[in-house]
């Protein structure tokens, strides 16, 4: 066999081998305003034609009521998982209106493991969590993801503390992660730049603004990855979906070599 062929070919199966390890992502971030939209109304099909669209791999999404009285005691995320037919895992934040109120994740991939993350909360303000599944994919391979919706007032205190929580959590997990959610925080704010900045890169390659639906004027919405492990960035954007909820849903395609 000739040489140069010969090194085509090996070539082309290292290529092969390389890109068979190689596992693309799409993960949608939506906070859903407890499925309520623009015009006051509660829609979760208006919701859940959105996620499909985007046909994402998992999902993150914020504020959303598990049987509570304001939204007619639908277990919100088990309508959405049934409508999107995705695995679903939830985290309550607290327990609300009879019922519940908090993140929740879907996965088009199975979650083999779960957690909850209680984060710090001062008197008087919303308790909060972050949910994490590990998510299997092919090759043996896996990671975890986590719904994350931090505090919402101006003073970053809380947020803070928030971010300090899960870095301790997240410090000693050898896995690949990814965080999604709504941060509450602009990307200049010190949650940002001193404490998720330096553990996970965002993978968005601008400033993309996706609060208020209508006319965004915030990027708050984020979807980082973990440092130190192999992601490539391959696409980011703002969906531009104006009535389904008060926060545009953020579509990020990561690949995991």
């Amino acid at each position: 066999m000739h040489k140069s062929f010969l090194f085509f070919l090996l070539a082309a199966f290292s290529f092969q081998v390389k890109f068979a390890q190689s596992q693309t992502i799409r993960v949608l971030s939506y906070n859903i305003h407890r499925g309520e939209d623009m015009n006051g109304r509660i829609d979760l099909q208006q919701i859940a034609r959105v996620i499909n669209d985007a046909n994402p791999d998992v999902v993150s999404l914020q504020e959303v009521d598990s049987v509570t009285n304001r939204t007619n005691k639908v277990d919100q995320l088990k309508e959405l998982a049934a409508l999107t037919k995705m695995n679903y895992f939830y985290g309550k934040n607290m327990d609300y209106d009879g019922g519940g109120y908090g993140v929740g994740i879907l996965s088009k991939y199975p979650i083999v493991d779960q957690f909850v993350t209680r984060l710090p909360n001062f008197s008087k303000s919303e308790p909060r969590v972050a949910a994490t599944v590990e998510v299997k994919l092919r090759k043996n391979k896996s990671f975890l993801f986590t719904a994350i919706h931090l505090d919402y007032v101006k003073n970053p205190t809380e947020r803070i503390e928030q971010a300090k929580k899960l870095q301790e959590v997240f410090s000693d997990i050898k896995k690949p992660s990814i965080l999604a959610g709504d941060f509450n925080a602009e990307p200049g704010e010190v949650t940002m730049t001193d404490y998720f900045y330096k553990w996970y890169n965002d993978t968005d390659p601008g400033h993309s603004l996706s609060f208020p639906s209508n006319e965004p004027r915030k990027k708050i919405d984020y979807v980082l990855v973990s440092k130190n492990h192999r992601w490539k960035k391959k696409h980011y954007k703002v969906i531009d979906e104006k009535i389904a909820s008060d926060h545009r849903p953020v579509l990020s395609v990561v690949e995991l070599k």
